[in-house]
């Protein structure tokens, strides 16, 4: 009888304590995926900003660009709507390829402070491709939550 009544204290007070302390480290990560990444072939830069609780990455011509330079300048939304699922990990989000002018659902896992694994797929997950994206830094890849972007 006892044990049951710890194991309920543990699940109702501890486990909440544990989360917690789990979405601090995902806070830091968070902030790691903002700012400007240039692409597997180093041809385009993709600024990735926070709104309303979802990340997105908007293609911009140069790497001190804004986002709203860029939609200005016609660039496309390269990434809408993912969301925290662990730390270093945002999933249930869309990549739009212009290329070919496709969407598919992603999944990005940051490697590193300074690489971003993107991952997309069609219907179901094991059926994709990733590439790897390398963070800009300096004055290029400066991020300003004050209105600059989003």
């Amino acid at each position: 009888m006892m044990q049951g009544v710890l194991r309920g204290l543990y699940g109702f007070v501890l486990a909440p304590l544990l989360l917690g302390m789990g979405g601090a480290q995902a806070s830091g990560l968070d902030q790691d995926i903002l700012g400007v990444w240039q692409t597997a072939h180093g041809h385009s830069y993709i600024r990735i900003y926070d709104k309303d609780g979802g990340y997105f990455g908007q293609g911009v011509v140069h790497p001190t660009d804004s986002v709203q330079q860029a939609r200005a300048a016609g660039q496309p939304q390269i990434l809408a709507h993912f969301l925290p699922q662990r730390p270093g990990v945002w999933s249930h989000g869309t990549i739009y390829d212009p290329d070919n002018e496709t969407h598919f659902q992603g999944i990005l896992t940051l490697l590193s402070p300074d690489r971003l694994k993107v991952y997309g797929y069609v219907g179901l997950q094991w059926l994709g491709g990733e590439t790897i994206w390398t963070k800009v830094h300096g004055r290029e890849g400066k991020w300003s939550p004050y209105g600059q972007d989003g």
